[in-house]
């Protein structure tokens, strides 16, 4: 299995915008075992002025549990925090947090991927909507 994660859109609002972390398996067979990993200098970089420590435990719990199971063609999200204006949100927007995406193939053999998450509004790419 080929096994992404992206930052989504979950919903806009006046004053913020919710996202969720998506993890994706593109592969052709199921992928066990998966989690990511982040160095804590990221996280630091990317948080807005909203990550108190009772927030950082509701919106990083995906970095302390591990998927047991994705099957291919599957996905699977968790809540990701916020952004504001002004750096007011749990995270600066725009922000890119490098990780690692760690997992076993259905068959047992490892792999480790590394990419960028990048805390932006991607009900549009250009952040421009019609009306």
């Amino acid at each position: 299995g080929v096994v992404t994660v992206a930052v989504k859109t979950h919903a806009g609002r006046k004053v913020a915008i919710l996202y969720d972390l998506v993890f994706l398996n593109s592969g052709t067979i199921p992928a066990r075992n998966i989690r990511i990993t982040t160095m804590e200098k990221s996280l630091e970089a990317a948080y807005g002025r909203d990550a108190s420590e009772a927030n950082k435990k509701k919106w990083l719990a995906c970095f302390r549990h591990v998927i047991a199971v994705l099957h291919n063609n599957d996905r699977v999200s968790c809540s990701f925090g916020t952004t504001e204006n002004n750096d007011a949100g749990f995270w600066k927007y725009n922000a890119i947090i490098p990780v690692k995406v760690m997992y076993r193939g259905w068959f047992g053999w490892p792999y480790c991927g590394k990419q960028n998450i990048q805390i932006a509004d991607f009900d549009s790419f250009t952040g421009y909507y019609l009306g």
